[in-house]
């Protein structure tokens, strides 16, 4: 009786991460922010690729995708693709902001896109693959201005970090640096959730503005974060005295 039970357990359990694992990216009825991009189904020369291992390849992200079972007998799962008459601008790749596309579906591990129109349905094995970021990304998103604390001797600076990724950001270290002096500040930040911000005060044991003031934080200063994009963790405070 327990085996069957741990057995039923098990099966509900593995029911439900798949539901999350294979739960469409961008939400209906959200406006939430996505880090998101077309990227191509070649990969140095690999291909063609499906969206979900496109996606996986170059930016480690998943495809926009949802399930389609209930519409097509044939096939689990869709992702958003598109398809253009230039090879080449998948294969190379290139941006070029005066192609024409037609948007399709790419079914499960068929490597094709299928596009279709009031004549009929466009099918070819290049095309881009919409590609969604589901993991964190902390940016400084404000540098307030400094404060002086007259008991303490100390100029205060309120930095608000915020989480613009799809998943919770785990706890790590912001630091504040003044590049004219050198002098540095290091701050916890707490787990943040999607869309979450959080104010942390940074000190340094002088009056910031000399006679301008120059500042640069940088959210998880020790890359212990895995982001969507780790580029986007620095800020720099310019005022003048």
């Amino acid at each position: 009786m327990f085996r069957q039970l741990f057995s039923f357990l098990a099966t509900l359990m593995t029911l439900f991460l798949a539901s999350i694992t294979y739960a469409d990216p961008i939400q209906d009825l959200s406006m939430q922010n996505y880090k998101a991009g077309w990227y191509p189904n070649y990969w140095q020369g690999q291909g063609p690729l499906t969206c979900r291992r496109a996606c996986a390849i170059w930016v480690g992200a998943v495809s926009e995708s949802e399930m389609t079972k209930e519409m097509t007998d044939e096939f689990e799962r869709t992702n958003v693709c598109k398809i253009t008459r230039d090879p080449e601008i998948i294969e190379k790749p290139i941006n070029d902001p005066l192609s024409h596309w037609l948007y399709g579906n790419q079914f499960d591990d068929k490597a094709n896109c299928y596009a279709g129109t009031p004549f009929g349905v466009v099918e070819d094995d290049h095309y881009m693959c919409l590609c969604v970021c589901e993991k964190p990304d902390l940016i400084v998103s404000k540098i307030h201005d400094p404060v002086w604390d007259n008991g303490a001797g100390q100029s205060l600076i309120a930095v608000d970090i915020t989480n613009v990724g799809q998943s919770t950001a785990a706890a790590s270290f912001a630091r504040l640096i003044d590049p004219g002096t050198l002098a540095n500040d290091v701050q916890a930040t707490p787990a943040l959730a999607s869309g979450a911000t959080v104010t942390i005060v940074f000190t340094l044991n002088y009056w910031v503005f000399d006679p301008d003031a120059v500042l640069e934080v940088t959210t998880d200063y020790k890359n212990t974060v895995d982001e969507c994009d780790e580029t986007n963790n620095t800020l720099i405070y310019s005022k003048q005295g």
